[in-house]
């Protein structure tokens, strides 16, 4: 059974939203014909004025716009009083005719409803700037605003202002969509032109110390940094490193006395400590939101062989569900300080069928996590112990790629491994040839991380780029 190490702290391995217009003053009547000629009839009432245009909603480059409001419908024009019909003419001697009647006067000009326009629709919200600087989506339209009864029809939504530039969907880690590659963080910046080929970094495994010791991974991945723009890939290690600094050393190592490991006294020391855990796993992620932020991604792989705490070796054993619940606490630790982080459940390939009988992997986990909740998780991983590029099996097991990929559901972010105590298994080749990639993208793998890549690595992934398949996964 393997276990977890880091290649730089030198520790022990591990496994793995119309109005009609409003009507016009009516026509006066004319005056009454007096004696004389016709008396004239009364002007007509003008309808009422038109409205002003309401203004739209705004169109957000951002998120969502909320739709102007029509215009509310202007009461129509006041009817005109009709003329006063003119005085009959008095008689005329002879041929004379009599005066024309007075012309009745006209009506009164009825007032125009003044349509009110539709109010402006709100800017949309644009999303911080979310990885590769992906924006937020593009608000919608504002409605028009709707024709007031005497009014005009209301303008149109004007241009909202844009977004300040996407905020991490959930989930959204890598970009673009492809197959991933990655290493450790040294040895990127050792070898400068394998940088703008790989896509994450792997630094320094979590838990090292009580509380945050990792600022020097958001001086790499921020702006002006080495690494800026790679997503960070972070073991946490942290129930593990806890013991180990209270006495155990890992399961395959005996520098601390025979049996005194994590085989064997790990479930127990971990229990006893949880809750200073817990609080080590709160540190680690208020440190991380406070130098790195809450908007780009950033990945935790979970604690490496946790299956480790359930075998038989240890002293007192947790079941499969008392794992389960123990790594829920972990993950909402750390859930509330960072938003944008996105998580990843362990693949040791020796599982147990069920509570430590068989392992050897062979329902590829289906039991296991079965016990754990999922949906906390966006990935599972391999981590530690070299990992087979070129068969279908993982670690010699009867566990494979495909099988478990299909039992959780998620995508596999692979390593290469390394050997006991941090030291250097050397470049896999086997993870360079397109073939043996494409092989195990169509198995559900999404990306490898080289953790001793070769210097010209680099060069390698460039070549290989174009003779990869799409994944089947765009997380």
């Amino acid at each position: 059974m393997g276990c977890p190490l880091a290649v730089l702290v030198g520790i022990g391995c591990g496994s793995s939203s119309t109005n009609a217009s409003g009507s016009g003053g009516q026509m006066e009547k004319g005056g009454t014909s007096g004696t004389g000629q016709p008396g004239t009839g009364g002007s007509t009432g003008f309808g009422g004025a038109v409205g002003t245009a309401g203004n739209g909603g705004v169109i957000g480059t951002g998120g969502s716009v909320t739709a102007g409001s029509g215009g509310m419908p202007a009461s129509g024009g006041t009817r005109g009083a009709g003329g006063t019909s003119g005085a009959a003419g008095s008689g005329g001697s002879g041929q004379s005719g009599g005066a024309a009647g007075s012309a009745g006067s006209g009506g009164l000009t009825g007032s125009g409803g003044a349509g009110k326009g539709g109010q402006s629709g709100a800017a949309g919200s644009g999303g911080t700037r979310g990885v590769a600087g992906m924006g937020g989506h593009g608000g919608t339209v504002g409605s028009a605003g709707s024709v007031g009864a005497g009014g005009s029809v209301g303008a149109g939504g004007s241009v909202g202002t844009g977004g300040t530039g996407g905020a991490m969907t959930a989930d959204k880690v890598f970009n673009p969509c492809r197959f991933h590659f990655g290493t450790i963080d040294s040895i990127a910046k050792a070898s400068p032109s394998m940088i703008p080929q790989i896509d994450f970094f792997t630094p320094g495994w979590m838990g090292q110390s009580d509380t945050f010791d990792m600022s020097s991974v958001c001086t790499e991945a921020n702006m002006g940094g080495a690494l800026m723009g790679k997503v960070p890939v972070i073991v946490a290690y942290v129930a593990a490193f806890y013991a180990k600094r209270h006495g155990l050393c890992d399961c395959n190592v005996t520098t601390c006395g025979t049996n005194n490991d994590l085989c064997h006294y790990g479930a127990a020391d971990i229990n006893n400590s949880l809750s200073a855990i817990v609080n080590v796993y709160k540190s680690y992620a208020q440190g991380f939101a406070s130098c790195y932020g809450t908007t780009k991604p950033i990945v935790f792989e979970m604690e490496p062989d946790f299956y480790q705490y359930t075998i038989s070796l240890q002293t007192q054993p947790w079941t499969f569900a008392q794992a389960g619940q123990i790594m829920s606490q972990f993950v909402n630790a750390m859930k509330p300080y960072l938003p944008n982080a996105a998580f990843s459940m362990d693949i040791s390939p020796w599982v147990g069928t069920n509570n430590n009988t068989g392992s050897d992997g062979s329902d590829n986990g289906k039991n296991w996590y079965s016990y754990f909740d999922m949906g906390l998780f966006t990935f599972i991983n391999t981590s530690g112990g070299g990992s087979d590029a070129a068969t279908a099996t993982l670690g010699g097991e009867a566990m494979t790629w495909a099988g478990v990929n299909q039992v959780t559901g998620k995508p596999i972010l692979a390593d290469t491994g390394y050997g006991a105590n941090g030291v250097s298994a050397g470049p896999d080749p086997a993870w360079d040839i397109p073939a043996n990639i494409n092989a195990r993208i169509a198995n559900g793998v999404l990306a490898i991380s080289q953790y001793n890549a070769a210097s010209n690595w680099g060069s390698t992934i460039a070549a290989d780029r174009s003779q990869l398949n799409m994944p089947r996964y765009c997380p």
